[in-house]
């Protein structure tokens, strides 16, 4: 039976693996996750058994050593496995390096790449070349193949979101778990991760241009302070994690400043706006953005308009043709599993073919 080693270090990944998790059920599955945000709670939510590993900070020195804290525990300790899963997350595949183990790594921010920010930054995106295969959206090819060999990147036509809303049924008891019913959604920007440039939040204009409109807003801060942004304003915070899909079904809008979120909206048919502080976006984000999916501002006026005069859309759309996306990337995992046994020159030449057909 192959062993698999999944690390989980954002919440968004809980809700992506658990997805493919349905789907593994007869591998042999071992699990890590990072404290940050909801993530340790949402992996209970989901009856996700893993070993807590870590946290990280958000002031650049601290997180800087609390991620070389967290690898150097898991280069130790890290389960035995055969094959390696994570997302966006580099420590994994160096830590299969080392052990002579295939690694996968899940993709879908090629803006980490062009930005060259700072040397932490550049030195992740090193590490992350490590990886035997890279999972991406098809909109993500171009970009990546200048940073990837080719025989090492495995496309799926979609995005990281339709993979686990193909499961999504909405919560019929969501709405008594909040205070209202109609209701929008914010999430800050992620201004301490070291791909964004800026470092000034529009939270705070947003929060008080949707008091004035007596919309109610359910603010969802990523870390401790980012309440700071929301000071002075009226909002609802929950106590617990809730369930990030419900939250997309069931609000009047949705806004970020990253990229997750707006894409979890527009998948599932809510007004999607994103105010992820750049003119240069993810290529899965613009795509979301050229096909009319997602707004993409920093303009506050101009958010406000929009959603006030966005018709609702008809929710949960092409469940289908996501259920088929998820078809595609298990497959990849499956195939790359059986390959994990045998010499790596066999295991890249067999999925370079699958990639191929």
């Amino acid at each position: 039976m192959t062993n698999i080693w999944i690390d989980i270090i954002n919440p968004s990944h809980a809700l992506f693996f658990n997805s493919i998790l349905s789907e593994l059920s007869d591998y042999k599955v071992n699990i890590t996750i990072r404290d940050r945000a909801e993530t340790v709670e949402l992996c209970k939510s989901f009856g996700i058994h893993g070993r807590v590993v870590g946290t990280v900070d958000t002031h650049p020195l601290k997180k800087i050593l609390s991620v070389a804290s967290r690898t150097l525990n898991l280069a130790v300790s890290a389960p035995k496995f055969d094959v390696s899963m994570s997302f966006e997350n580099p420590m994994s595949g160096a830590i299969s390096k080392v052990r002579l183990k295939p690694s996968i790594l899940f993709c879908d921010n090629d803006l980490k790449f062009s930005q060259k920010k700072n040397f932490v930054q550049d030195m992740e995106s090193k590490v992350k070349s490590f990886a035997d295969y890279v999972i991406i959206p098809q909109v993500c090819f171009e970009n990546f193949c200048k940073i990837f060999d080719d025989n090492k990147l495995i496309t799926y036509d979609g995005c990281k979101e339709d993979i686990y809303i193909a499961d999504y049924k909405p919560g019929p008891n969501f709405l008594n778990k909040v205070p209202f019913k109609n209701f929008v959604v914010v999430r800050p920007e992620a201004l301490a991760s070291f791909y964004v440039k800026e470092n000034k939040s529009i939270v705070h204009d947003l929060l008080k241009a949707f008091e004035k409109e007596n919309i109610n807003v359910i603010y969802l801060p990523r870390e401790k302070g980012d309440l700071s942004y929301a000071e002075g304003c009226k909002f609802y915070k929950p106590e617990r994690a809730l369930d990030g899909l419900d939250l997309c079904y069931y609000a009047d809008a949705v806004l970020t400043g990253s990229g997750t979120l707006a894409r979890e909206a527009a998948c599932i048919g809510t007004t999607s706006v994103s105010f992820f502080p750049s003119s240069k976006l993810l290529s899965v984000d613009q795509y979301f953005v050229d096909e009319g999916k997602v707004l993409h501002s920093r303009d506050v006026d101009e958010i406000i308009d929009h959603v006030l005069n966005r018709s609702k859309n008809s929710k949960l759309r092409d469940i289908r043709r996501r259920g088929t996306v998820k078809k595609e990337v298990v497959t990849s995992i499956r195939d790359i599993g059986r390959c994990g046994i045998v010499k790596k020159e066999v295991m890249t030449s067999v999925c370079r073919i699958l990639n191929e057909m």
